[in-house]
């Protein structure tokens, strides 16, 4: 046997038929299935719907308790996540057994009549095609897990993208508004980091981005949330942090976390940021990111390698002066 094969998929035989599970068994016998084995109907139900559930299940359509057709229904009604692939044995396929068997969410048929108990030609082809589909299906899902982590994660660094991020912030700031507690958001931008892509080359920056985000992942705490928000930014949210402790993060990311040269190949440098902080005080997560952007603005035209914070403008308050009438 080849060990680096796929294991076959388990099984499940459900019925109490006892010279069906012995021909069954016959066949499986050189097909090296890990067989699962049911007599009734609540015994058969709890395996499909445990939390390995066989990826076959040939049910009999004869089962005490509950039958093949009831099972499958009741496991199609509780809506499991991981669906075994269900072959229904039963006696005969006239058509209202298959409308039945299809309302179930039957997936196939194999016939098993009193004169000609169990055709094994019928059952490998079953099991080789059941094999095939629920292979393929596992494929199928691994490629949408796949596109979807893209879609929600900044591609070079692995962290939330920007959209991923603000979509998070909208029920955060729901607990915020529930509940009264600060949130703070610091947006970061490495100072003249197109410099670094100019000397060193795209591939070293991009080298330098996923270690600083490393870096930052490691240094926030795990209900921290952190984004890319543009090619050398990064949003970060704090849950439970007011605006002194948000200064206080913003200071200790940019003095010690940036401290620490990045490797640019044969060279190690030190790069500085800029940083603009902001609380939330439970309004749109998109208001406060522009007063982010106001203060991160704010820092670099005060000489960058600074924090800032948003601070809202005055509003002038101008005296109504009231004529008297002549």
């Amino acid at each position: 046997m080849n060990a680096s094969a796929s294991p076959a998929p388990c099984l499940l035989i459900a019925t109490a038929n006892r010279e069906l599970d012995l021909r069954i068994t016959e066949v499986l016998a050189g097909m090296q299935y890990s067989a699962q084995k049911a007599r009734d109907g609540a015994e058969a139900l709890a395996i499909l719907l445990g939390p390995n559930p066989p990826e076959i299940a040939l049910l009999d359509a004869a089962l005490p308790g509950q039958s093949g057709l009831e099972l499958a229904a009741e496991a199609k009604r509780r809506g499991c996540k991981k669906q075994s692939w269900i072959v229904l044995l039963c006696n005969d396929a006239d058509t209202s057994t298959i409308v039945a068997a299809a309302d179930a969410g039957i997936d196939d048929l194999l016939l098993c009549t009193a004169g000609h108990l169990l055709n094994e030609i019928d059952l490998r082809i079953r099991l080789g095609v059941a094999a095939r589909v629920k292979d393929l299906a596992g494929e199928f899902e691994a490629q949408i897990q796949a596109v979807s982590i893209h879609s929600l994660h900044d591609s070079l660094t692995g962290l939330w993208s920007r959209e991923s991020l603000l979509s998070l912030l909208f029920p955060e700031t729901d607990r915020v508004q529930r509940l009264g507690t600060p949130l703070g958001f610091l947006l970061l931008d490495l100072d003249h980091f197109s410099l670094i892509n100019a000397n060193y080359g795209y591939e070293v920056g991009d080298k330098i981005l996923q270690e600083l985000a490393g870096r930052l992942r490691r240094y926030m705490r795990s209900y921290d949330m952190l984004g890319r928000s543009g090619e050398d930014a990064f949003l970060i949210a704090l849950p439970g942090c007011n605006a002194h402790q948000t200064r206080h993060l913003a200071g200790r990311i940019r003095t010690i976390m940036l401290a620490k040269p990045f490797d640019a190949g044969s060279d190690s440098i030190t790069l500085t940021a800029s940083i603009g902080l902001a609380q939330s005080k439970g309004r749109s997560p998109l208001v406060v990111l522009r007063e982010a952007e106001r203060a991160l603005a704010t820092a670099k035209l005060e000489g960058r390698n600074c924090e800032r914070e948003y601070v809202a403008p005055r509003v002038r308050q101008e005296n109504t002066l009231r004529t008297q009438p002549a």
